[in-house]
C-alpha cells in the first residue's frame, strides 16, 4: 500500500507541472491528493524532524500564528477568511518538501512545466494576433474574461513565462540539456509572448534576469577589457530586443509609455486619476507608522481603506473592496500583523535563498527566491494561488534535485 502511494505521488507531482499554468481547480485537486499521499505514506517522525530542523518552515508556522493572533486586535476583520484561505497554501510547502520524490520525477515535472508554458505561450501569441479566438470560445470550462491570456490571467501567465525563460537560459548556458535547440526555441517563444502581453511584472522580471546572466557570463574567464566589451554587446542586444518590441507591439508600447509618464509625474497621468499604487503606498505607510508593532489586525486593510474613502481622505473615483491589497506584499503584512510579520516574511525567503546558495549551481537557484521577493514589491503575490503554487513547486525541485535521496531535507 505504501508503494502505491509513493508511486502515485510521483505521477501527481508531474501532473502539477501541467496544471499550474493552466487550471486553478486542477492544481487545487492535485495538491489535496498529494497531501493525502503524504499522510498515508506515514514516516511522520522523519518528516516532522526534517520540518523542525528547517528554520524557514517554522517561520511559516509563526506567520500563520501571527495572523491568528491578529484576530484579537483591531476592530476590522472583514477579510480574515480570505486571508486564512491564502495562508493555508503555504502549509503545502513542508508537505511538498518532504514528499518521497525521485530525481526522474522532478525532471519530468520540470519538463511538463516548461512544455505546458510553451503551449500556453504559443496560444497566447495566436490569440493576440487574432489568428484564433480566445480559448473560452472553444472550451466551455474556460471562463470568458478579457484579462485571460491563454488559460490564466495575463499577468500571472507572464510571470510563469519569465520563470520558464530563466530556467531555459540556465539549462542552455550551463549545458544541462541535450535538447539545446529546442530549449532556445522555447526561450524565444516565451520572450515573444511576454512582450506581446500587458503584464509588466513578467517583463520586468525577464529583463532583470537577462541582466543577471549578462553580468555572469560576460566576465567568465576573461579580463576587464573583454568583459566590458561582452557586457556592452549583450546589453545592446537586450536593449535592441526591447526597442524592437516597443516599436512593433502596441500593447508593450502603451505599457512603457504609461509607466514612464506615471513615474515622471509622481503617479499622475494626463486624462487619468492618480495611479492607485502611489495612493496605496502613501496612505499605507502613514497608517503603518501609527501602529508599526502590531498593525491593525488580520483582514483589516480593505475595510480601513473603504472607510478612508467614505471620510474623503481618498478620492471616490477609486473602487475599493474588502479583499483589496496595497499591491505590495511587505506593506500588506506589516499593515495587518506588524513588524514581526514583516520580519517573518523576509526571513522565510532569506533562509531559503541562503540554503540554495550553498548547493550546486546555487547562484542560479537563488534567483528563484530573489525573483519572488522582487515580485512581492509590486503586488501581493504571496496571496495569489497560481504564483505561490508555482513557487512552491519550483522551489521543491531546485532545493532537492542535486541532493542524494537519503540526504534530502527541508
Amino acid at each position: 500500500m505504501i508503494k502505491l502511494f509513493s508511486s502515485s505521488q510521483q505521477v501527481l507531482f508531474v501532473l502539477l507541472g501541467v496544471s499550474i499554468p493552466t487550471t486553478i481547480a486542477g492544481t487545487n485537486l492535485l495538491l489535496i491528493l498529494l497531501a493525502f499521499c503524504w499522510l498515508f505514506e506515514r514516516n511522520f517522525k522523519v518528516k516532522f524532524n526534517k520540518i523542525v530542523a528547517s528554520s524557514w518552515s517554522l517561520l511559516i508556522i509563526v506567520l500563520f500564528l501571527l495572523y491568528f493572533l491578529g484576530m484579537f486586535w483591531g476592530t476590522h476583520h472583514d477579510n480574515a477568511t480570505w486571508q486564512f484561505q491564502k495562508l493555508a497554501l503555504l502549509l503545502f510547502f513542508p508537505i511538498l518538501m518532504t514528499l518521497s520524490l525521485t530525481r526522474k520525477t522532478m525532471q519530468y515535472a520540470l519538463a511538463a512545466f516548461l512544455i505546458t508554458n510553451f503551449i500556453s505561450a504559443v496560444i497566447a501569441i495566436l490569440i493576440n494576433y487574432q489568428v484564433i479566438k480566445p480559448l473560452s470560445s472553444y472550451l466551455i470550462f474556460i471562463e470568458p474574461f478579457y484579462g485571460t491570456s491563454a488559460f490564466i490571467k495575463y499577468n500571472y501567465h507572464n510571470v510563469l513565462l519569465a520563470f520558464s525563460s530563466i530556467i531555459c537560459l540556465y539549462l542552455f548556458l550551463e549545458k544541462k540539456t541535450s535538447y539545446k535547440y529546442l530549449i532556445i526555441f522555447f526561450f524565444i517563444t516565451y520572450a515573444f509572448s511576454i512582450f506581446t502581453e500587458r503584464g509588466r511584472a513578467g517583463q520586468l522580471l525577464f529583463n532583470l534576469a537577462m541582466l543577471f546572466y549578462i553580468v555572469r557570463y560576460a566576465q567568465r574567464n576573461v579580463g576587464l577589457k573583454l568583459f566590458m566589451l561582452r557586457f556592452l554587446l549583450f546589453c545592446t542586444l537586450l536593449f535592441a530586443f526591447n526597442f524592437f518590441m516597443y516599436n512593433n507591439n502596441n500593447s508593450y508600447k502603451k505599457r512603457v509609455d504609461a509607466v514612464s509618464e506615471i513615474i515622471q509625474n509622481n503617479g499622475k497621468r494626463q486624462g487619468y486619476k492618480r495611479d492607485i499604487r502611489y495612493v496605496f503606498i502613501e496612505e499605507t505607510l502613514k497608517d503603518i507608522f501609527k501602529k508599526p508593532i502590531l498593525g491593525y489586525g488580520t483582514g483589516s486593510f480593505g475595510k480601513i481603506f473603504i472607510n478612508k474613502q467614505k471620510k474623503g481622505i481618498i478620492s471616490s473615483k477609486y473602487k475599493f473592496f474588502n479583499w483589496i491589497t496595497p499591491h505590495n506584499q511587505y506593506l500588506y503584512i506589516w499593515f495587518e500583523v506588524g513588524i514581526l510579520g514583516l520580519l517573518c516574511l523576509i526571513l522565510i525567503f532569506y533562509l531559503q535563498a541562503k540554503k540554495l546558495l550553498k548547493q550546486r549551481d546555487g547562484l542560479f537557484k537563488v534567483s528563484l527566491p530573489v525573483s519572488f521577493m522582487l515580485l512581492m514589491m509590486v503586488d501581493s503575490y504571496l496571496f495569489i494561488f497560481i504564483l505561490t503554487s508555482a513557487y512552491i513547486f519550483l522551489y521543491t525541485i531546485c532545493s532537492r534535485y542535486h541532493i542524494e535521496p537519503n540526504e534530502i531535507s527541508v
